[in-house]
């Protein structure tokens, strides 16, 4: 039985792969037809034989969250058109499918819910006044509203039994694949594949997953492989960047302070000791390399730390600092309530200032100041920056109920776990990084959302028993 599911697992991920360099070929339709139609096909294929009593919505979206976890922007990023990417051809299935389901349609029933739509809203009110001046770009920088539309579809397909149980399975694929991602981004490969672009706001969150769904389960099940492989895998991600760092604290301290997962403490403390004394003994076999790996990264240049000395906060901390106040000053000055509006140039006057005038021009550059509040409030002022506040918080409220109710309770579930991981470190990068604004950090913080907000506001809708099966043994 475990051999057929391993078969299974290679299979998929082979034809996943295939997939993704059939919509990468997308790119280039004219010159790679024949790869479009043979990946096209494996992407049929993978449609028709995976998770058979799913439904076929449910699957696209399962489909691209594991694409987006090993492929990252590569797998993102690949369209027939621009703004059309595959992650909004998914959520256009995604919203049919929803609507063909009038019974399960629950588009009111949370807080987050009610905020979502506020949001979307508002955005859609902004987009329209927008496009007339930026067109494309305008659609484009409404993304971060409308990959919430995910939860609501996410959150109603996770009525169905066999889509939780489909998405709990998978879920475990996607932090391994998010795990992989970061040691090939991290190792500097310059191998090439199609589709296949690893990148930090996707893997950050599902490898603060793996994190702590490994250090758990090895201290509940007393298997210390787990935990070592969670160390392994935290000291790579806190020494390669700051949201990193923040990101595994906050998931950890949470599960303490809030789960009440006291048994987290012990290994937490030999974790970090153990860390000290490695970079101790490499200190007195050599200096600058217990230097350069302490301090060379993103997480020791984003405190001031350059060479083992204290030359003031540099680097990431300075450049977003600019961007951030070049942001707030310019949407004060223009429009401090309305906002500069979808398809702004809130790039442009940062680049000049930080690189000089030959640098002004925004193409090809991020389009979000790695703070989705700043972007909330350059795009669409004062008031998005409230209602988006309102949601997050929220966002917040609910993972601190959903740690409190189940991190100790003998329902809890992996995927509860990994979800929560996954929902804490996206909200932790999403104020140094991007989380809301792109598909490969969204889709995946929106759909573990719903499953998030199933789980909490409503567990027996579906009929999967989650609260009244027998308890396990913790």
């Amino acid at each position: 039985m475990q051999t057929n599911k391993i078969i299974q697992l290679v299979l998929i991920t082979l034809l996943l792969l295939l997939s993704m360099v059939a919509m990468s070929s997308l790119l280039e339709l004219r010159y790679n037809t024949r790869n479009v139609i043979l990946g096209a096909g494996c992407f049929s294929v993978l449609l028709l034989v995976a998770w058979r009593n799913v439904p076929i919505d449910a699957k696209l979206l399962f489909i691209i969250f594991l694409g987006y976890a090993l492929g990252g922007k590569g797998f993102a990023y690949v369209s027939p058109f621009e703004p059309i990417y595959i992650g909004e051809i998914s959520l256009s299935l995604c919203l049919l499918g929803l609507l063909m389901r009038p019974r399960q349609m629950s588009l009111f029933d949370t807080p987050i819910h009610r905020l979502i739509w506020v949001y979307v809203l508002y955005a859609a009110i902004h987009l329209i006044v927008d496009y007339s001046n930026y067109r494309l770009l305008a659609i484009r920088d409404s993304s971060i509203a409308y990959y919430a539309l995910f939860f609501m579809a996410a959150y109603c397909l996770f009525y169905n039994k066999h889509v939780v149980k489909a998405f709990e399975r998978m879920i475990k694929v996607a932090i391994v694949l998010g795990g992989i991602s970061m040691l090939y981004h991290m190792s500097g490969i310059g191998f090439v594949f199609p589709g296949f672009s690893p990148h930090i706001d996707t893997f950050i969150p599902l490898c603060t997953a793996l994190v702590l769904y490994s250090v758990i389960i090895g201290i509940e099940q007393k298997k210390i492989h787990y935990i070592i492989f969670a160390g392994v895998i935290a000291m790579i991600l806190i020494t390669a960047k700051t949201a990193g760092l923040l990101a595994v604290a906050a998931v950890v301290l949470c599960a303490i302070l809030i789960g009440r997962v006291r048994k987290l403490i012990m290994p937490s403390l030999v974790l970090v000791s153990l860390g000290l004394v490695a970079l101790s003994t490499i200190a007195f076999i050599n200096t600058d390399l217990a230097i350069e790996l302490l301090l060379g990264g993103d997480t020791g240049e984003a405190f001031g730390m350059e060479g083992g000395e204290f030359v003031g906060f540099s680097g990431t901390s300075q450049w977003r600092m600019l961007w951030w106040t070049t942001v707030c000053v310019d949407t004060m000055r223009d429009s401090p309530f309305w906002g500069q509006g979808f398809g702004a140039d809130i790039t442009g006057p940062f680049l000049e200032a930080w690189l000089g005038p030959a640098h002004a021009d925004p193409t090809g550059h991020a389009r979000y100041p790695h703070n989705v509040m700043i972007t909330n409030f350059g795009r669409l002022g004062f008031i998005g920056l409230f209602i988006f506040g309102l949601l997050f918080v929220n966002i917040g409220m609910l993972a601190v109920k959903f740690c409190r109710k189940y991190f100790c309770s003998v329902y809890r579930r992996d995927a509860d776990l990994i979800c929560f991981g996954i929902v804490i470190a996206g909200m932790v990068n999403s104020v140094l990084q991007s989380t809301y604004e792109i598909p490969h950090g969204a889709i995946i913080h929106w759909v573990c959302l719903a499953y998030m907000a199933a789980r909490y506001y409503n567990p027996e809708a579906n009929n999967n028993t989650l609260e009244t099966e027998a308890p396990k043994e913790l």
